[in-house]
């Protein structure tokens, strides 16, 4: 069944995070930033649920929900949840008076929130009229219509198993078909299904959901899927991704994902599945305590959004330089900028602990300025080339670009001492925007390297898009040259190509000297490494 969440929160950064995980929870989330918009979405939209931060500027948390209160409107029952960093009795009584139904401490225990919304999102469901998704008379008492059904049951039974079924063109089909057919492809499908499920297994009953979904479903005592179950669902699965159903005229041959979970909120943990073989492409998958995992996820994720919040309130983004040696002479002749974070406890982060959530949240521009002016600043403090990683993504925004070059303006006189090194992207929309972009830096003299060269997207058609000064070799060939007869012929034929096009070349993770030796051997123009220092701050 539809729902709609209305989401009223005025810190970004939680506002973000919360909207990642409140979609998988609804199917449509209205989100805005303070309570007079909240009111006014309020009134234009059907809302089944509002979530409300408590202080907020322009209209707080409860004030919107007196006001909604008072409202003459057909949903000013609307229920609510009150999310508050402060627990005060007199809140408490003014939530009770506005019969919200429930109050959450920050910071916010996602597990907690998402068993307030299921309790909520069931009432409604029971509550709402007797709406059939098929109007017409069930003759068929196998089949059931409509997801309130199902969590009727459901609520039957402390453990049970689950068996959801998606059909993975139904968005196509729902667009290009009636209504009325829609519905009886499903009607169709989900007999065919019923015919083709081992007698074994025990299910007396299917349930049409919206959307192409369906779901078989009884008790269980165990919440382990055993070998026997996953073999027979496993072989369904593929017996059914190969069968034709005939609505009048047209054979339609329709293809499934299967979510399997068994025990307790075993539909939870199917619908979670569901959402994983939708993001992995994926036929099938055992989706037994996917909830539970999911929701720690959630909290380490909500951790790493606290760490990266506090460190760039207190400009705990920074920048460590890894020294880069010429092979002839051993000498440092550039360095490479690396952003680090610094927590709490004055712990030095990697970026692999906060750059993704950072995406997430919408606060990787903010990270990628600081870096860029960081590794600007570091003229100051060496006569070194400093060498700084933007992907072609990044170069796309039009932000990046612009603090790109009015760095460069700034530092005009010691811009030929910058490099860019480029890392490659599949999800690149305009190539051109890139040639454009590094056109113009070049005119400024900085130069150019291509990163992870000789890995995934970075390879010899990048050189005649790009014309690089550099060619910096994936780590994961020179780690290995000397146990890996191909990683040193591959080594090898990047440098023999490499000279002939007057283009120098860097070799990354150079951990020992075996290593180093034997890519001076192979004629490799620069070392990066541990061998030769690890990321540090410049003035030490």
């Amino acid at each position: 069944m539809p729902f709609t969440i209305l989401y009223i929160e005025d810190d970004e950064l939680t506002r973000d995070y919360m909207t990642q995980l409140l979609k998988e929870t609804c199917t449509n989330l209205l989100i805005t930033s303070d309570g007079e918009s909240g009111l006014v979405m309020f009134k234009k939209h059907h809302v089944d649920l509002i979530i409300t931060d408590l202080k907020m500027p322009k209209l707080g948390g409860l004030e919107l929900i007196e006001k909604i209160r008072n409202i003459k409107h057909i949903n000013s029952d609307v229920p609510t949840i009150i999310i508050s960093a402060y627990e005060d009795t007199k809140i408490l009584r003014s939530s009770i008076k506005f019969a919200v139904q429930d109050f959450i401490l920050k910071p916010i225990v996602f597990s907690q929130l998402i068993q307030a919304i299921d309790k909520i999102k069931i009432k409604s469901l029971k509550a709402k009229p007797a709406k059939r998704f098929v109007e017409k008379l069930n003759m068929n008492n196998y089949l059931e219509y409509g997801e309130h059904k199902l969590i009727d049951f459901l609520d039957t039974t402390t453990s049970s198993i689950v068996i959801f079924i998606k059909i993975n063109e139904f968005k196509y089909l729902n667009l290009s078909l009636t209504s009325k057919i829609s519905k009886k492809l499903q009607k169709r499908f989900a007999k065919k299904l019923f015919s083709q499920i081992p007698n074994s297994c025990g299910f007396s009953k299917i349930y049409i959901l919206e959307n192409g979904g369906f779901v078989f479903t009884k008790p269980c005592q165990n919440k382990d899927v055993n070998n026997e179950l996953y073999h027979k669902i496993k072989d369904f699965t593929d017996d059914i991704n190969n069968a034709k159903i005939k609505i009048g005229l047209v054979d339609y041959t329709l293809s499934i994902r299967v979510s399997l979970a068994c025990g307790q909120n075993a539909y939870e943990n199917a619908r979670v599945g569901m959402s994983k073989l939708v993001e992995s492409k994926q036929e099938f998958i055992i989706a037994t305590d996917l909830l539970d995992k999911e929701r720690d996820s959630a909290f380490k994720k909500l951790k790493q959004f606290s760490m990266l919040k506090e460190a760039l309130s207190n400009y705990n983004i920074v920048s460590y330089f890894q020294p880069i040696v010429n092979n002839k002479t051993k000498e440092i002749e550039k360095y490479e900028s690396l952003v680090r974070l610094i927590d709490s406890d004055k712990n030095i982060v990697s970026p692999y602990f906060f750059l993704n959530i950072a995406k997430e949240g919408r606060y990787y521009q903010k990270i990628t300025s600081i870096v860029l002016e960081n590794s600007f600043r570091a003229l100051f403090y060496t006569h070194q080339s400093i060498s700084l990683n933007l992907s072609a993504l990044d170069i796309e925004k039009p932000e990046t670009r612009k603090t790109f070059i009015t760095l460069l303006k700034r530092y005009k006189t010691d811009a030929h001492r910058i490099v860019l090194e480029l890392l490659e992207d599949e999800d690149i929309k305009d190539k051109k925007v890139i040639q454009d972009f590094l056109k113009e830096i070049k005119g400024y003299g900085v130069q150019v390297a291509i990163d992870d060269f000789g890995s995934g997207l970075s390879n010899f058609s990048r050189v005649l898009e790009y014309e690089p000064n550099f060619i910096k070799i994936d780590g994961s060939l020179i780690r290995n040259i000397n146990n890996d007869t191909i990683a040193q012929n591959m080594v090898e034929t990047i440098v023999t190509f490499a000279k002939k096009q007057n283009i120098e070349t860097i070799a990354e993770y150079v951990e020992d000297e075996d290593i180093y030796n034997t890519i001076c051997e192979l004629g490799v123009d620069y070392s990066q490494g541990y061998y030769f220092g690890k990321p540090a701050p410049l003035q030490s």
